[in-house]
């Protein structure tokens, strides 16, 4: 997707958008939504961060959860979301993200919504 067309769709994304967070069946991160459950969402940090290291997605964006100073990678956004919200990230545009809504639970697999805005 060029550069112009992944602006357009960023421009969505500055009026903020629910995103669904991906891989939280991953390592340890069911205990860790677990523990963030426990919190506000206000008391809980949501950043979003290019994983420019990663094997399988060259365009990934980390969602880091932070409470009280400590920092775990609850998940990723969807490729098709990361895919042309990475370039806007590459060319320096900040993002601020918050948790809106943890589903799941009571023998479910816990899952995340977070609210995420062009700032």
């Amino acid at each position: 997707m060029p550069r112009s067309q992944a602006f357009k769709k960023a421009w969505e994304l500055a009026k903020g958008k629910t995103l669904i967070v991906k891989g939280v069946t991953q390592g340890k991160r069911q205990t860790a939504i677990e523990h963030i459950k426990h919190y506000s969402p206000e008391e809980v940090s949501i950043s979003l961060e290019r994983d420019t290291k990663s094997l399988f997605d060259n365009h990934a964006i980390k969602v880091i959860a932070t409470i009280h100073g400590k920092s775990y990678c609850v998940g990723y956004l969807a490729s098709s979301i990361s895919e042309w919200l990475s370039k806007v990230m590459d060319f320096g545009t900040a993002l601020k993200g918050a948790l809106k809504q943890i589903v799941g639970g009571n023998g479910f697999y816990y899952g995340l919504r977070i609210n995420a805005v062009i700032v």
